[in-house]
């Protein structure tokens, strides 16, 4: 609403006292950084600049825990209509945004200077920009040399994974999917996701190779989760959302006749952020391989 979004000088003089103690949670020598932007928010923290507020904090917590965000970090409310009162109270020395939220940049401008993130772009790369918001951070924040250490670690870490994998003798297909809670629907990640980059990298081969949406998935029906017989499916616990998927799901014949879910290669694996930053692909990368090496996957040529 409108008149939630007013920018109220009387309700942030209030809300200040409110939150002193949060408003230093970022350590001193790093700027004081607010993020509503997820992506931005946790490759700060990686570069040890930890954001004071950050939208949605409950899921974010759950979704993207690593690196794990002080006790004292801010709640900036739903990350589509952030609480402009408190994080004017918060008075940060910047703010990341996401792309999708630029409308309100006037707004935002008000309060601090503010970095616009942009990792889905029908003309860009998201892998590669994902990667360059951690290098931007860096800069930003006076830790590049700090950022281009993380990025060494990160592109380690897929070796090392992909290692794994091919020592596994791991050559399956692999959807990743997010199930709908109508039990007759998922959302496969594809092309146009980092996410789809992040199973090239470990050196196996994504199964949903249809076009997919701006942020690269796809909304589809089950039967097309079927198209490639050998192939594992990976889907998310997104929590209370994913059980009402699953209840839905259980007298289903259409899921059960799947040829992954019949041959037990069906795995649900904790959430990650599919539009994150670094960590989140690190996260990604770690429970796709683990899933893939846990037991039941060898076998097919992929």
């Amino acid at each position: 609403m409108m008149v939630r979004r007013r920018f109220c000088l009387g309700m942030a003089g209030q809300l200040a006292m409110m939150l002193a103690g949060a408003a230093h949670a970022a350590p001193a020598a790093g700027q004081r950084v607010a993020c509503t932007d997820w992506a931005a928010a946790e490759t700060l923290a990686l570069l040890g600049n930890m954001p004071i507020a950050v939208p949605e904090l409950q899921v974010y917590r759950q979704w993207l825990p690593d690196p794990a965000l002080p006790a004292g970090t801010v709640d900036l409310g739903a990350r589509s209509e952030p609480n402009l009162e408190v994080l004017s109270a918060l008075a940060p020395d910047l703010i990341y945004i996401s792309s999708w939220q630029a409308g309100m940049l006037p707004i935002f401008r008000r309060i601090a200077p503010v970095n616009v993130v942009k990792l889905f772009d029908a003309r860009d790369d998201p892998y590669a920009a994902m990667l360059e918001l951690l290098l931007r951070a860096g800069r930003a924040s006076g830790r590049s040399a700090l950022a281009r250490r993380r990025l060494a670690e990160f592109d380690a870490l897929l070796d090392q994974l992909r290692s794994k994998i091919t020592a596994a003798g791991i050559h399956r297909p692999v959807y990743v999917a997010i199930l709908h809670e109508n039990g007759a629907q998922a959302y496969v990640y594809g092309r146009g996701s980092w996410v789809d980059t992040i199973i090239g990298k470990l050196g196996l081969r994504n199964a949903w190779t249809a076009p997919s949406t701006f942020y690269g998935n796809s909304l589809v029906g089950l039967p097309a989760l079927a198209s490639e017989k050998d192939a594992a499916i990976l889907y998310l616990d997104q929590g209370a959302r994913t059980q009402r998927a699953l209840r839905s799901l259980r007298d289903s014949t259409l899921w059960r006749g799947l040829p992954a879910v019949a041959n037990g290669r069906a795995v649900m694996i904790p959430a990650f952020f599919a539009l994150g930053g670094a960590p989140s692909a690190a996260r990604c990368a770690r429970l796709l391989a683990a899933a893939m090496t846990g037991g039941g996957m060898a076998g097919a040529t992929g």
